[in-house]
């Protein structure tokens, strides 16, 4: 019996020596992603005040589907979301819709007509989004976006793109990060912890919600809420930057703090980067 505890002990410090590695690298790399750790649930309570729980589900090379809402319709305000991608594993289209209804609110079609630059065309559609072929077609407006991506795959430049192919691109905003990799921050009250943004455990949250920092934000004072982290150094419960809402993930929240699930595996045998 003594024997199986020491064992089991062993095996346990392993294992969080395992997570203290990969944890490590993820924070020293500015471009590194956690793929041993996907989000599963995300936990908020919408402005229309009723909590709810949003399950996602992921395809086999591990890029999302869907991020979709367990709360009937209407009762949180949040959205569900849709993502497609084609055979190369490229986001193609980016949805959003009304809980549980099947009509699309805003539609975003991805080309890729040369490296490092991505076009987003973003269509505002009432029609079926889930038939066999489904149509992007705009009922009220569109316009079109162009990204420049940096050596790194994040997004650099928004470009703003003409209807008319004549027309030359217009140049739009360069966004830049600071020494650690993150955004600027322009509210005094906020700064950046040191461990994972939850955006780095895949490419696509970094490019559907534009930002690649490495960290996340959180309120500073003598009387600000502290962020709960798992032992990867993701965030599993990350407090409102104000009185009642902060926005990730395209989620409302006026909870306190969004709550995070995630499945992590830790690696078996030596890691090599």
């Amino acid at each position: 019996m003594q024997k199986l505890i020491v064992f089991a002990f062993a095996i346990s410090l392993i294992s969080q020596s395992s997570c203290r590695k990969v944890y490590d690298f993820i924070r020293d790399h500015p471009d590194a992603h956690d793929s041993l750790c996907r989000i599963t649930r995300i936990y908020a309570r919408g402005y229309f005040g009723h909590p709810d729980t949003f399950n996602i589900a992921y395809n086999a090379k591990g890029s999302p589907l869907s991020m979709l809402a367990t709360g009937p319709y209407g009762t949180s305000g949040n959205l569900d979301q849709y993502f497609r991608y084609d055979r190369y594993n490229r986001l193609t289209d980016y949805l959003w819709t009304f809980i549980k209804s099947n009509g699309a609110l805003v539609w975003h079609k991805y080309g890729y007509p040369r490296p490092n630059f991505v076009t987003d065309t973003v269509i505002s559609y009432t029609g079926e989004i889930h038939g066999p072929s489904p149509i992007a077609a705009s009922s009220y407006y569109y316009y079109i976006v162009g990204y420049t991506l940096d050596a790194h795959d994040r997004i650099e430049r928004v470009w703003g793109l003409p209807n008319d192919p004549h027309e030359p691109p217009q140049p739009g905003g360069l966004i830049t990060y600071d020494a650690n990799g993150n955004l600027p921050l322009s509210d005094s009250g906020v700064v950046y912890d040191n461990m994972v943004n939850p955006y780095r455990t895949n490419k696509v949250w970094q490019f559907v919600y534009n930002d690649y920092s490495r960290n996340n934000q959180v309120l500073t004072g003598l009387f600000a809420p502290t962020p709960i982290y798992n032992s990867f150094g993701l965030p599993v419960s990350l407090p409102n930057l104000n009185i009642r809402n902060y926005i990730i993930f395209f989620l409302s929240n006026t909870d306190p703090a969004m709550q995070f699930e995630y499945a992590c595996s830790p690696p078996k045998g030596p890691i090599n980067y």
